[in-house]
Parts: C-alpha cells; structure tokens; sequence
C-alpha cells in the first residue's frame, strides 16, 4: 500500500467551511463599516443645513421677511413626484397654521454656503423655519430596517451604537 500525505475528504470540507466564514466575516465588517461611515456623513451634513437654518430662523424672527428665507416653499413643490412620496409618509402636518417648511435643493445648498454638503438625485432636505426641524426626503435605512426622515433620529441612530 501506498501513503497518501494529502487532505482528506473531510479535511478538505472543514477547510472550505473554514474560508467560507472567514470570507462572510470579512464581507459583513466592511458592510457595517460602510454603512456606519454614510450614517455619519449624513448626520454632519444635516447638522451643518441645521445650524444655517437656525441662523436664518433667527434672522426671520427678528424681521419677519420672508425673503430671507432660502430654498422653495413646500406648497409650491407638493405637486413634484419626489415631494408627494415624501409627503404621503405623513412625518409632520404640511398644512399646519404659523409652520414655514421649504425644500432645499442642490443650488440652495450652495446658496447657503454649504458646497461640501452633496444631495443625490431627486433627494431634498425640508426645513421647518418656525423651529428649524429638518427633513431628508431619501431617509436612511438603517440596520433595523427601518427609514429615518428627521435629523433628531438620525441622530439618536448614533447613540444606540
């Protein structure tokens, strides 16, 4: 009989099991890591849109003009596909007396000094001007499945880490 000095059969398997966790493992940390770096992307930009907005709001409620308000009033745009889904969600009450909500945009970002925070496309950040609440029509999905819309969640996501 001749020696064999190879792998078995068994020892074989137990081997690509073995790199096959390894390979899951490693796949699995950098999803997290991902999405832990776009979740912290997100939440700076929506505090830089915060601090700007309570700037304005501050500046409004001294003068009560409108024209200092930036961005688009949420009733002029309530018709544009993006909006509506967004809307449908029922997240606050569009209609509410004494509540300034305006979307912003790309170029009112820009506007706002605020060229290093990027929207994708067909995505807006809604600002309430009255209290300065802010909204990102995207969301975030995060790892519970569920979406979050208003900076205060997406911040408290942080926290639960």
């Amino acid at each position: 009989m001749k020696e064999e000095n190879g792998l078995t059969i068994l020892g074989t398997v137990i081997l690509i099991v073995l790199i096959t966790f390894i390979v899951f493992g490693v796949i699995y940390f950098f999803r997290i890591e991902t999405e832990k770096e776009s979740l912290e992307n997100l939440k700076t930009d929506m505090l830089l849109v915060e601090v700007k907005v309570k700037n304005i709001m501050g500046e409004y409620l001294m003068d009560e003009k409108e024209e200092l308000l930036i961005g688009t009033k949420l009733s002029d745009l309530k018709e544009q596909e993006d909006i509506k889904n967004f809307l449908e969600k029922k997240l606050f009450d569009e209609n509410e007396k004494k509540k300034l909500y305006y979307v912003l945009n790309q170029d009112d970002l820009k506007i706002l000094e605020l060229n290093q925070v990027t929207l994708p496309e067909n995505s807006y950040y809604i600002v309430e001007y009255t209290e300065g609440k802010i909204y990102y029509t995207a969301g975030f999905t995060y790892t519970d499945g569920n979406t979050y819309y208003e900076i205060r969640d997406i911040e408290n996501l942080k926290s639960e880490e």
